[in-house]
């Protein structure tokens, strides 16, 4: 059973701020979304250009790194 699951895990790193600024890109708030273009995102975080008021903590952007190289648990 995978450690880190997008409902528990990976939604709530994301903020109404980080939604909003990113909605013309993707839906950080919607599981589906996150996980077609999760490459993409985790390139963003890993080089601190996303979010946009300031790059995550180190074991943030690994949870996020966790979680799809878990397979992308719900």
């Amino acid at each position: 059973m995978p450690d880190v699951g997008f409902g528990e895990d990976i939604r709530p790193l994301f903020n109404d701020r980080d939604i909003g600024s990113m909605s013309s890109h993707f839906d950080l708030s919607s599981y589906e979304d996150v996980r077609a273009n999760a490459d993409s995102i985790y390139a963003r975080l890993a080089d601190g250009s996303m979010p946009c008021y300031g790059a995550w903590p180190a074991e943030n952007v690994q949870r996020f790194r966790d979680w799809i190289d878990e397979g992308f648990a719900p």
